[in-house]
């Protein structure tokens, strides 16, 4: 049988920051199955729906430019695809947009975070302005020291928010998490606030992800 494939941008905030990603992916498919939509099926002993999720967000963050892929057996229109599926999710997961997906997962490069934090900013703006920022980084081999400093491809620093830009991707992937980290370790200084919200996704060749 055709299948329609379809990609879906969500935000995930405010409570949802606290659902894991295997949650998020139940309950993503369990919305799936009661907003009847014609989801196509895995094939085999033990089918079930298909989704694929790009770049899964830390516990504890938030993110208004997620994305998950799908199929469908029929075609039924994107607004109808959004509708059905935010009647059947909680309200702290919305589907902002449905489309036809253009870029691979693998295309993925960058992303872009709104942090708002206690930090004093005239001190953390002295931090970023360093030759090195060091931190600790765990990775599947074990911890390793990495240098920030080059990485951060886009940095602003107001008053109310710092936004910055990261690597990501299945390849390599900085948290922001790892900035105020290593902020506290160098200046000692509690952080009691950090929201990090993600607000996009980039590719290599310097567009949105879509």
């Amino acid at each position: 049988m055709p299948s329609v494939n379809t990609r879906a941008f969500f935000s995930k905030m405010d409570r949802a920051k606290y659902i894991s990603h295997l949650d998020l992916n139940h309950c993503i498919q369990r919305a799936m199955k009661r907003s009847r939509l014609p989801i196509w099926q895995t094939e085999g002993f033990n089918p079930h729906t298909y989704v694929a999720f790009m770049l899964p967000l830390s516990l504890g963050q938030e993110g208004v430019c997620e994305a998950m892929d799908f199929r469908l057996t029929e075609e039924i229109s994107p607004d109808e695809v959004m509708k059905r599926l935010n009647d059947s999710l909680p309200p702290d997961i919305r589907v902002l947009r449905i489309a036809e997906p253009k870029y691979k997962n693998t295309d993925i490069t960058t992303a872009e975070y709104r942090v708002e934090s206690d930090v004093d900013i005239d001190k953390f703006r002295s931090f970023t302005d360093s030759e090195q920022i060091l931190t600790e980084k765990k990775t599947k081999k074990g911890v390793s020291t990495v240098d920030l400093k080059p990485l951060i491809s886009m940095l602003t620093i107001e008053e109310d928010a710092i936004t910055l830009r990261l690597p990501a991707g299945n390849d390599f992937n900085i948290n922001p998490s790892l900035l105020f980290e290593a902020y506290k370790s160098a200046t000692g200084e509690a952080i009691s606030r950090l929201r990090i919200v993600r607000t996009h996704i980039f590719c290599a060749d310097g567009n949105e992800f879509i």
